[in-house]
């Protein structure tokens, strides 16, 4: 795709020269990357404002990855634009090809709206787990209709089903929601809010949705190209274990964000302990635990064990080689958190924990 179309070209090139230079712990060509993206905004705007203006598939490729360069790679571009703008540019470009329905229904015969749709839904929905005032609401992905036949294969875009994601989507608007209201103006918890009757009788709902989605066996991603049968083995097992990290995660964030309860809670303990459990199944290094930095977060902020703090620490950093720095970020968020005793969610200032 990117061959061609310049715009996505010089993205992927400024991308890759950034990462590279992380990687390298070397200055990043800054002067190179403002003149490969020189042309990039004002040529998707054009794009958007433009009613004759097809948005292509490169077009939405473009304005997804500008997001996940800004979350990787804060300030690539000289200028710090939060990647919830970019993201916002993404959702307006869906909702001019026809929105989430009509995407979701061409994803199923067309692997690159599909490939695109994943990734999208991704930095959507753990965006906006990850909190803030700032982010946007993801409800609006609730519209997108799961293929039902294929709605518990792992995705391995996301590292988990289809239902997942919906129900991961679900838990992070109420979140929204309930943050609004249990969170004050100083960043303090309400010590008297409780969730509504309502409120309560939707995670109940989604608790046992949660469970059931767990439980229910999942089809490994069919773009598994192990070659032997040890490595295909390890990637299965680590790709299960990926999407139960997950789905326990998400529940974490039900009982503590949505539910109010503490953080010692047993419910909460539970979760924590299972999320390690899955955490125990995936290899240190591998590109499984790349991808699992939401669920180790969460884990992290949550457990009361300092041998568990100390080995999700050791874990987040081998994670931060990656060269990513929304990696850094998460982690010294997770430290402020057992530092100061408090929720990281009356902490974060646009982090993004995926």
């Amino acid at each position: 795709m990117a061959v061609r179309d310049d715009n996505l070209l010089n993205l992927l090139l400024a991308y890759s020269a950034s990462h590279r230079a992380r990687l390298l712990r070397q200055p990043e060509p800054a002067t190179r990357i403002a003149l490969w993206v020189q042309d990039i905004f004002p040529n998707l705007r054009h794009a958007l404002d433009d009613p004759s203006e097809i948005i292509s598939d490169a077009n939405l490729a473009t304005a997804i990855m500008l997001a996940s360069l800004e979350i990787i790679s804060p300030k690539a571009f000289g200028v710090e634009v939060p990647w919830q703008n970019h993201l916002d540019t993404a959702r307006q470009m869906i909702a001019a090809r026809g929105g989430p329905q009509r995407m979701g229904t061409a994803s199923r015969d067309d692997k690159v709206s599909s490939f695109l749709w994943s990734w999208f839904a991704y930095l959507d929905v753990l965006g906006s787990l990850s909190g803030g005032k700032a982010n946007s609401s993801s409800a609006w992905i609730l519209d997108y209709e799961m293929d039902i036949e294929n709605e518990y294969q792992i995705d391995c875009i996301l590292g988990f089903t289809s239902r997942c994601v919906n129900l991961l989507a679900k838990i992070a608007e109420l979140s929204r929601i309930c943050d609004g209201q249990r969170i004050g103006p100083n960043q303090t918890i309400r010590d008297d809010w409780k969730p509504s009757e309502d409120v309560v009788t939707r995670a109940e709902k989604l608790e046992s949705d949660l469970a059931a989605s767990r439980l229910h066996p999942a089809k490994p991603c069919t773009h598994m190209q192990s070659t032997g049968e040890a490595a295909y083995q390890w990637d299965s097992l680590e790709m299960v274990a990926t999407n139960e990290a997950f789905h326990w995660a998400g529940l974490v964030h039900l009982h503590r964000r949505i539910l109010g309860k503490p953080s010692t809670h047993n419910d909460v303990q539970t979760a924590v302990k299972e999320i390690f459990g899955a955490l125990y199944k995936v290899r240190g290094g591998s590109s499984a635990e790349a991808c699992l930095l939401f669920p180790m977060f969460t884990a992290g902020c949550d457990t009361q064990d300092e041998k568990q703090r100390a080995d999700i620490l050791e874990r987040i950093k081998g994670v931060e080689r990656f060269g990513m720095t929304q990696v850094h970020q998460a982690r010294t968020l997770m430290e402020r958190v057992w530092e100061t005793g408090k929720p990281w969610e009356t902490l974060v200032v646009g982090e993004f924990f995926g």
